[in-house]
């Protein structure tokens, strides 16, 4: 997977549903495989495919072949911030499809998978970033596009999300970027706003401390002291334990600080425990 910059900049927004994407990929492999050609089209605005079908590696000698793939890729535009990867490598990428190319592709699919069809995407991430920025932008979120990750702020709170995986996910599942947008937009959202609830209810909880927010931190310190607690808010969107497991164990480190800072102050009157 490479990044490449240019100078051109998209003008419109995504707005491409994922029915006509899947069907501009479907017509795509019907002609390159009747053509027994290597074939580049544009799925849509920002999105370019270049698939070099069985038929064609199988047919043609060496360095027939190699002109045919050359030229084809000579097709791709120019991309302000162009990512390119390849299909049959989506395996390798850490996600869970609900669904991918071997279902709504058929029998091309198979091909792709087995290595015998090899289909080359190219994505102006530019086009993905306005079309998040446009469904953002009145929610008061700054955005931080960075490679792979882009940053999500509003106030004090970031959320974050692995553009290249999204775009790679976008590809597997026939979708398209306005409705990968669509898609992102409110689980930011949703982040955020989870970081923001949680955050409200420890500092309203355990007053004792004073509480403030830290790059992805919660920080909780005891006034007048040099002690500190930090709790790393992005935490809260680890897959593999529950939101109030995590909160449940956030709540005993933040009695332990507290009942630990009593030992390291002559005031005992803190209660043995700190929640109201």
């Amino acid at each position: 997977m490479t990044e490449t910059t240019t100078p051109s900049k998209p003008s419109l927004l995504p707005n491409t549903t994922s029915q006509v994407v899947r069907q501009r990929w479907l017509d795509l492999f019907d002609s390159s495989y009747n053509a027994r050609r290597a074939t580049c089209q544009e799925i849509e605005p920002g999105v370019h495919a270049v698939v070099v079908p069985l038929p064609c590696r199988k047919e043609m000698d060496k360095d027939m072949f190699e002109a045919e793939v050359r030229l084809a890729l000579g097709q791709v535009p120019g991309m302000a911030r162009g990512l390119r990867f390849e299909l049959e490598r989506v395996g390798g990428f850490d996600l869970t499809l609900p669904e991918d190319y071997h279902g709504w592709m058929g029998a091309w699919g198979k091909d792709i998978a087995s290595g015998a069809t090899q289909v080359s995407i190219f994505i102006d991430l530019a086009f993905l970033e306005a079309a998040l920025l446009a469904r953002l932008w009145d929610s008061g979120v700054i955005v931080d596009f960075g490679s792979p990750l882009a940053f999500f702020r509003r106030g004090a709170l970031t959320d974050y999300a692995n553009i290249y995986e999204a775009a790679v996910e976008m590809v597997a599942e026939g979708h398209s970027l306005a409705d990968t947008a669509d898609q992102l937009a409110p689980q930011i959202l949703g982040r955020l706003q989870l970081y923001a609830n949680v955050y409200l209810q420890l500092s309203s909880l355990y007053t004792q401390g004073t509480w403030h927010i830290d790059h992805d931190n919660f920080i909780v310190k005891i006034p007048d002291s040099s002690l500190s607690l930090a709790l790393q808010y992005w935490q809260l969107r680890i897959d593999h334990k529950s939101l109030q497991q995590t909160v449940n164990e956030w709540h005993v480190r933040i009695e332990k600080f507290l009942n630990q800072s009593i030992l390291s102050s002559q005031d005992n009157g803190f209660p043995k425990s700190f929640a109201a």
